[in-house]
């Protein structure tokens, strides 16, 4: 498309028309005079980048009216704007006049911003916004995302702790044989009662859990700490670490044995099961748990109670 003078019209009321230049005589100085005049032009059918270009303003309807530093208050097609005459010529064939867009000069203060108006949008991805800029964090803590996807100051909490130089720490007693690898070594404790020590024979005391398919416990070993109440332990039979729950000790052992005068002491003791030699058949050792048993016997009388202390790994079976 192209000018049309229905679409100009002048804003000031000014008779005057635009700064313009006087050279005093006979003196070479030179002065401006008058303000800016303002006009205002739309069209729906050219964009601001169409109007911003050199000489659109060229015919003679606009160009004998606007002067250099002239207002041009734009209305386009993708959106609107201030120019301002930049360069004109009377001289030239054709005639020819310029815009440039308008800028302000000085800054904008606080007072002058809308608040919330400043977006995303408007910050340059160069900004490199220093931190000090944020509102203050409190000593150690971290910024999470919360539910609702806002930044927010949280103590890191649970299993590790940070100090205020970012170096991090495990806290005591924090890593649980649970979180090992499968092929590290695992640990577990089972606090056993006199009556589950003495039904042992028929009703196994479970020490770990079945580990799941295609998964085998290989045990390292088993302290026993037994803490004498005041009755010995009587009777019984040998004693040993099984997989499965199986009655009767009829569960394939996993440790060595011990015999049942062994823990018919009248004094806090400890017993140890080693690993055992009994060939582990699939059919029988694959996701299956390790239970105490009393193998042979039931104990009777007894009243002192034991802890198990129990190391082993597990293993895939394929």
């Amino acid at each position: 498309m192209a000018f049309n003078i229905y679409r100009f019209t002048r804003v000031s009321l000014a008779m005057n028309t635009g700064v313009q230049t006087v050279v005093l005589n006979p003196s070479t100085t030179s002065i401006s005079v008058n303000g800016p005049a303002v006009f205002a032009y739309a069209s729906a059918d050219d964009t601001i980048a169409t109007i911003s270009a050199a000489n659109y303003f060229n015919p003679e309807a606009a160009i004998y009216d606007l002067e250099v530093g002239d207002l041009i208050l734009t209305v386009g097609s993708t959106s609107s704007t201030i120019l301002q005459v930049d360069a004109k010529s009377l001289t030239a064939s054709p005639k020819t006049i310029s815009t440039v867009s308008f800028t302000v000069s000085g800054s904008v203060d606080t007072a002058n911003i809308v608040d919330g108006a400043v977006t995303n949008a408007k910050v340059n991805a160069a900004a490199a916004i220093d931190f000090s800029k944020l509102a203050t964090l409190t000593s150690t803590n971290i910024l999470v995302g919360s539910a609702a996807g806002v930044a927010t100051s949280r103590e890191v909490t649970g299993d590790v702790t940070i100090g205020n130089t970012g170096v991090t720490a495990i806290g005591t007693g924090k890593v649980l044989s649970a979180m090992m690898d499968d092929n590290l070594l695992h640990y577990a404790s089972v606090a056993i009662t006199a009556s589950a020590f003495n039904g042992a024979y028929t009703t196994p005391v479970q020490l770990v859990a079945a580990p799941g398919a295609n998964k085998l416990i290989v045990l390292d070993k088993v302290n026993l700490l037994m803490t004498y109440v005041g009755a010995n332990y009587a009777d019984g039979g040998v004693a040993a670490i099984q997989y499965k729950n199986t009655a009767n000790g009829a569960g394939v052992i996993a440790s060595t044995t011990l015999s049942a005068a062994t823990f018919q002491a009248a004094a806090s003791t400890g017993f140890m099961f080693n690993t055992g030699v009994v060939p582990q058949t699939f059919s029988t050792c694959v996701n299956e748990g390790l239970f105490l048993s009393n193998v042979t016997g039931v104990f009777t009388t007894g009243d002192s109670t034991f802890i198990a202390k129990i190391w082993y790994k597990i293993v895939s079976s394929v």
